[in-house]
């Protein structure tokens, strides 16, 4: 009885040793199976345009498990406007063939576009809506992934921006108070400030509510000046390819005051321009002087 026990024993340990060994492979399998296709990488849709813009939609993807791209569409709002299905017609020939189709204000440019790129030539309001892109893989596991996106498109051209506080010259640690405002009437551009041609610190940048201005706040002091004078700009932009300045000079009252003197000498300008005139007195005689 107790060496049938002892081979039963024997037997179940094999048993389990196969199994477990078989868990692993089982694992990867199952890995493979449900993660193996196409994946999308990354989908880029600009967030705004304006009217006009040629706008560039990216969706970028990966092979996985082996597996490749059996298809790539684009829609807008559920409308199917471009495709790329590798080995079935060249790029330009199926989106020209799409572009007969009824999709509200959408034109691709065919010459440009490419299987992870498509570019929207001469967008306009009605260009606005929800963008998505559609990946499948091969055969036979066909798993899709989709991501979508939402452009919208205005129509109001960027307007420059308006600086106000600024006085008209600043002495040494004097409060410099400014604002910045955006005209715009249709959007809200992003506005930034700048402080002798670099970005200004978070601490010199006031943000209020309506994200229409942008306050700049800070001490005159001697190392901002250059050339006696404090340069800030304000920025104003809009998509990737508006933007609208505004530039402020100002001016330290002390260095105005000093202008009568030269840099670091403490000579005023008129206690050397006698020997420069003398100078050229005397040059002016020899000239004129007959040569004997």
């Amino acid at each position: 009885m107790s060496k049938h026990i002892g081979l039963l024993l024997n037997r179940l340990r094999k048993n389990t040793v196969m199994i477990l060994s078989w868990i692993p492979l089982f694992a990867i399998w199952a890995v493979t199976r449900y993660s193996s296709g196409v994946r999308i990488k990354d989908l880029d849709v600009p967030s705004v345009a304006l009217e006009g813009d040629e706008v560039h939609l990216r969706c970028d993807y990966e092979d996985e498990g082996g597996s490749s791209l059996y298809t790539l569409k684009w829609y807008k709002d559920g409308k199917e406007f471009y495709r790329h299905q590798p080995g079935i017609s060249p790029y330009s020939e199926k989106c020209a063939d799409l572009n007969t189709y009824d999709v509200v204000g959408v034109q691709v440019e065919c010459s440009t576009s490419t299987e992870r790129d498509v570019v929207l030539k001469s967008v306009a309001k009605d260009t606005s809506g929800d963008y998505r892109c559609e990946v499948i893989g091969e055969y036979p596991k066909f798993r899709k992934e989709i991501r979508s996106a939402r452009l919208t498109v205005f129509s109001e051209e960027l307007q420059p921006p308006r600086v106000t506080g600024n006085e008209e010259s600043y002495r040494t640690f004097d409060l410099v108070s400014l604002n910045c405002s955006s005209t715009n009437k249709e959007y809200t551009p992003d506005i930034a400030w700048k402080v002798n041609g670099h970005r200004a610190s978070s601490n010199y940048v006031l943000k209020y509510e309506d994200r229409r201005s942008v306050g700049l706040h800070f001490r005159a002091v001697d190392d901002l000046f250059r050339r006696g004078v404090i340069e800030v700009t304000c920025v104003t932009s809009m998509g990737a390819y508006h933007t609208r300045s505004r530039k402020v000079h100002l001016t330290n009252r002390d260095y105005l005051s000093a202008q009568g003197y030269y840099y670091n000498s403490g000579l005023k300008r008129g206690s050397v321009s006698l020997g420069a005139a003398f100078s050229c007195f005397l040059f002016s005689v020899a000239v004129l002087l007959p040569a004997v």
